[in-house]
């Protein structure tokens, strides 16, 4: 005789997706405004919002964002789909 089991999604990708939002929200606001404590030690602010290219501190956090962003509505979505 067979078991019938009824698996339903779990909340770790949700936890996920918060976590990854807001670790994406932090980036983002540290790579495209600039603050006073950051221009000193890193004075050449991107000019562009969409320069991703130089300025490497400015760039990490941009494209690490970005990253995150993408990460967390993929998790966002498994958490969607999974249930």
């Amino acid at each position: 005789m067979a078991r019938q089991y009824d698996v339903e999604g779990t909340k770790s990708y949700l936890t996920a997706a918060i976590i990854l939002a807001l670790l994406a929200a932090w980036h983002i606001f540290d790579g495209w405004v600039p603050q006073e404590r950051w221009l000193e030690k890193y004075p050449n602010f991107p000019e562009t919002w969409y320069d991703f290219r130089l300025h490497e501190f400015y760039a990490y956090n941009r494209w690490t964002g970005v990253i995150f962003a993408i990460a967390a509505a993929v998790c966002a979505y498994i958490h969607k789909v999974v249930k």
